[in-house]
């Protein structure tokens, strides 16, 4: 069975590809049955404000880019959105003065085929 196509991308898949049945049930969890989710591994957290979740997201950054040594480096994989944790980042790491010599940042967007950066535009860049 082709999936749906999507009304975002047409030539991609998103979440507006998914089959009619699987969002109805998806929009019928209440919070209950998505903190329920939480597994080993992965856990759901709910934030009361949008500051929470940005601040929650910047110090995640922070705290694995603390742990990074030389012979363990740590790197993020940033979002293609929301991104607004990322200023609040930034602020961080220069008030604190944090060494990132051994932590790496890259967009998820950001693809390598071959050791090289794809080109703009190549189809899987979000450019």
């Amino acid at each position: 069975m082709a999936r749906k196509l999507s009304m975002l991308a047409p030539d991609w898949w998103d979440f507006t590809t998914l089959e009619d049945d699987l969002l109805r049930d998806a929009a019928k969890l209440t919070p209950k049955d998505i903190l329920q989710l939480s597994r080993p591994g992965f856990k759901v957290v709910f934030y009361d404000t949008l500051e929470d979740f940005y601040l929650a997201e910047a110090l995640e950054y922070i705290t694995a880019w603390k742990q990074a040594t030389a012979s363990n480096p740590v790197g993020i994989c940033g979002p293609i959105g929301p991104t607004e944790q990322l200023p609040l980042v930034a602020r961080m790491v220069n008030e604190l003065q944090l060494d990132l010599s051994n932590a790496h940042f890259w967009g998820m967007d950001e693809w390598y085929v071959d050791g090289k950066e794809l080109d703009a535009s190549h189809p899987l860049s979000f450019v």
